[in-house]
């Protein structure tokens, strides 16, 4: 296994318990959600279109059933959401920690070259994005894992032709969604870079803020500050314009496919 694959795991090591309580709610309220539908087709075809004398007490059992089902899928939500952010919070303290002893063994060398604003959005914004990653990452890949494949079991059990020609789409979202977002990405790691240099900006200056009063150059400052700013500004705006694309389009390709 690639060494740094190893590493992006070890960091679930210490949670597993918590991290398979996590994939099991997720699994269970993904099915919850392939159920409902079944019980309306169920009281729609079976139970209004049979005649059944006992039609109101049947329609009272599966509304119960649905409710009960409701309770607990709103359970399940609530636990992975919770604890799910709660154990991306905890790895990210880890991390945070793990960054933070090795940056007390670097030498003065690596300090020189490094800028301290830089330094500072590692250990902080890029170390958020990561326990997000940590924490919806297996999550989402179980949720929609789940809708997917049962999803496609259902609809192939009602009609099968209808089914493939549904499912015949998807290659196109996948590659639409995959092309732009890579895109998005090159747009989002910019943003990080933009970032950092904000940070080791305002750094720079505050640092220094006795030298700069002391010879009146707070405009040039201002001017570093702005040109730093408006940078992060274009780096957003093109984020948010792949955003958008990618979104939008998949929006589009999907009501294609209803």
């Amino acid at each position: 296994m690639n060494t740094r694959i190893k590493k992006f795991l070890s960091y679930y090591r210490p949670y597993l318990r918590l991290f398979a309580a996590l994939m099991a709610c997720a699994f269970l309220a993904a099915a919850l959600t392939l159920i409902f539908p079944l019980l309306v087709r169920y009281i729609t075809k079976n139970i209004l279109e049979g005649g059944s004398p006992e039609m109101l007490k049947q329609i009272y059992t599966a509304g119960a059933l649905m409710l009960a089902l409701a309770a607990a899928q709103t359970a399940c939500g609530y636990f992975v959401d919770y604890h799910g952010h709660a154990m991306g919070a905890m790895m990210e303290r880890d991390m945070r920690r793990e960054l933070f002893d090795h940056f007390q063994k670097l030498s003065f060398r690596f300090y020189d070259g490094q800028k301290t604003g830089q330094l500072m959005s590692r250990i902080t914004h890029d170390l958020l994005s990561l326990a997000e990653l940590y924490h919806h990452g297996p999550e989402d890949y179980m949720i929609y894992s789940v809708k997917f494949i049962g999803a496609f079991v259902i609809l192939s059990q009602i009609n099968l032709q209808l089914t493939l020609t549904v499912f015949l789409f998807l290659p196109i979202l996948a590659v639409f969604g995959l092309y732009f977002n890579k895109k998005m990405n090159i747009a989002l790691k910019r943003n990080k870079e933009r970032m950092g240099d904000i940070n080791a900006q305002v750094e720079d200056t505050l640092a220094g803020i006795r030298v700069v009063k002391s010879f009146a150059n707070e405009d040039i400052e201002k001017a570093k500050f702005a040109n730093e700013n408006n940078r992060f500004l274009e780096s957003r705006k093109a984020g948010y314009q792949a955003e958008a694309v990618l979104y939008q389009g998949v929006g589009a390709i999907t009501q294609l496919i209803t």
